[in-house]
């Protein structure tokens, strides 16, 4: 598992400006790639996965969370390559934008489908998560 494709590089980034997560369990040492949004959206967690497929060993299951919410969610394999993104996209045990963020049309569409929102003819993104100097 040598590195991400362009478009998986862009669909992670997008994802960790949103509702993506990136995680480093216990003592392992290289991070995996979680993706977790509601049952609803169940249609585009299988969009990431299908292309993240072969660095996953299990494909998107439901799972009951707190309260009615129904998630459905995945996560690959911890490898060195989410390491790498781990480090550029983590600080202190926070997300944070990295300095080298080139914005692109899909990762802008990825992070307003994690995170955004529309009400009339205006679009959000819920950025609250990021420091004002992000």
């Amino acid at each position: 598992m040598g590195s991400l494709t362009s478009i998986q590089k862009e669909i992670l980034v997008g994802s960790l400006l949103g509702d993506g997560t990136l995680r480093k369990q216990g003592t392992r040492t290289n991070a995996l790639f979680e993706v977790n949004h509601s049952f609803q959206f169940r249609e585009y967690v299988d969009w990431k996965w299908q292309h993240f497929e072969q660095l996953v060993k299990t494909p998107p299951k439901s799972r009951h969370g707190n309260g009615k919410r129904i998630a459905y969610r995945f996560t690959t394999q911890s490898l060195p390559l989410f390491t790498e993104y781990y480090y550029e996209y983590y600080s202190g045990g926070r997300k944070v934008i990295s300095p080298s963020l080139i914005l692109t049309d899909l990762i802008l569409s990825i992070w307003f489908m994690d995170d955004g929102s529309k009400s009339r003819n205006t679009f959000y993104l819920n950025t609250q998560q990021f420091s004002l100097n992000e």
